[in-house]
């Protein structure tokens, strides 16, 4: 079996990851219909999944440092697998919350992982190859996955979607059982270690930003299908396209945001990523207050979905590389905090666009998340201007240990104890690899 196939059995368990915690956001009115829920009650699915992952990912990662990661990869994706077949089989909310939680806990147990043994199983000058691969099962979940989850759900019931989700995670598991070999555990940072690298100069900053920036976001996106039928009667399977719309825009806006973050002062970018994703954001808000109903607030609100996945997902390389540049000893475990405070912020914002929706409607959740956006916009612009240079890391200092709790190490890391250091590294090995955020 080749190296290649292994990392396609990874990746293909982040893609049934990556279906599992955006797609419910295309399905939610479904849900809701069906548990005798409205649809801010429903939202709480996706704040309690991502409040999960955000408190116990870091947990996990000390936890389970020092197991076979084989064995974390196999065990977490069966959990995944039973807490998606418990999805597709509650009969009441409790029951549903319930594998909600199950599978976060999995997912925060199997992503750093997974990352971790990317980089073990190929050879150094490969690894940040080896990280794409696995980080494309996001990617694709994102731009295909999802809106082919939404699409499957509406012909089927949201139950068949989560039940396909589960077949996807027990397929990767076994695949894994079979055809992966055991891999050595790379070193793992410890709490002290970590609120070291989480009091550095600037980093607080910038996670606050990141926190800011995606509830912006997922104050909109968890409530997205109420809002395009509110604007557009965009429901159904015309739902699917407007996903698609968002999921390439999306894949585009990454790319662009990597090559950007080479080039330019990646504190200007943020401002850039920022700006762009609030005025996307506002112009749902602007939409349903203007009681937009038809074919002009459809079109309206795709142009606006793509402005979204481009500025959104442009910001998150561009975040990393900075983050990075903030702590180049400690790549590994300021990614871990940045992914942490993406899950935190995901947690907020759906919680606030719950509260939104249930007290000022579909336009209620659109100004909130610029509201939001807007404080991003000026937390970024505070931060550009506060901004010095870093030093480049001593030679001779002993850099930190990297983190396996980290959803997708930089591509700099090293995992054979010599620490990671973006110090000296080739032009674009310092460009923040993909972690679960980026909306």
């Amino acid at each position: 079996m080749s190296t290649h196939a292994r990392l396609l059995l990874l990746a293909l368990g982040m893609f049934a990851l990556g279906i599992d915690g955006y797609v419910i956001a295309g399905l939610l009115p479904q849900i809701g219909r069906d548990l005798a829920v409205t649809d801010s009650a429903a939202g709480q699915l996706i704040t309690v999944f991502a409040l999960v992952y955000a408190l116990c990912a870091p947990l996990l990662g000390i936890l389970t440092a020092r197991q076979p990661p084989r064995l974390v990869l196999i065990l977490s994706l069966a959990l995944f697998a039973a807490a998606n077949v418990g999805t597709s089989l509650a009969d009441s909310f409790p029951v549903l919350l319930a594998a909600r939680v199950a599978a976060a806990l999995a997912a925060a147990a199997f992503t750093p992982v997974a990352a971790a043994t990317a980089t073990a199983l190929v050879p150094e000058g490969r690894r940040g190859r080896a990280l794409a691969t696995v980080a494309s099962g996001i990617t694709v979940a994102t731009a295909v996955g999802v809106p082919l989850g939404t699409l499957i759900g509406g012909a089927f019931g949201w139950r068949t979607t989560f039940g396909i989700v589960a077949v996807l995670g027990a397929v990767a598991a076994a695949g894994l059982l079979l055809l992966l070999p055991p891999v050595p555990a790379p070193p793992a940072a410890g709490i002290g270690t970590r609120l070291a690298v989480a009091r550095a100069s600037g980093v607080p900053g910038a996670l606050g930003l990141t926190m800011l920036w995606i509830a912006g976001a997922f104050t909109v996106l968890t409530f997205l299908s109420p809002i395009l039928d509110t604007v557009g009667g965009i429901r159904g399977a015309a739902l699917s396209i407007w996903l698609l719309i968002f999921g390439l825009a999306a894949v585009a806006g990454n790319a662009l945001g990597g090559r950007a973050a080479d080039r330019y002062p990646t504190t200007r970018l943020v401002v850039v990523s920022t700006a762009g994703l609030t005025l996307a954001l506002a112009a749902f808000g602007a939409l349903a207050s203007s009681g937009a109903h038809g074919s002009a607030g459809a079109a309206i609100a795709a142009v606006a979905l793509a402005v979204w996945g481009i500025f959104g997902w442009s910001f998150s390389p561009a975040q990393q590389h900075r983050l990075v540049e903030l702590a180049p000893n400690a790549a590994g475990i300021v990614l871990s905090l940045n992914a942490s405070a993406i899950y935190a912020g995901i947690s907020l914002g759906s919680l606030l666009g719950s509260l939104a929706l249930e007290h000022a409607g579909a336009a209620g959740v659109g100004w909130t998340a610029t509201l939001i956006e807007l404080l991003a916009v000026t937390t970024a612009i505070v931060l550009a201007r506060h901004h010095r240079p870093h030093p480049k890391a001593s030679a001779s200092a002993r850099p930190l240990a990297p983190d396996a709790s980290t959803p997708f190490p930089h591509p700099a890391a090293r995992y054979r104890g010599e620490g990671v250091s973006c110090a000296g590294a080739r032009p674009g090995d310092c460009r923040g690899s993909a972690d679960l955020g980026g909306l």
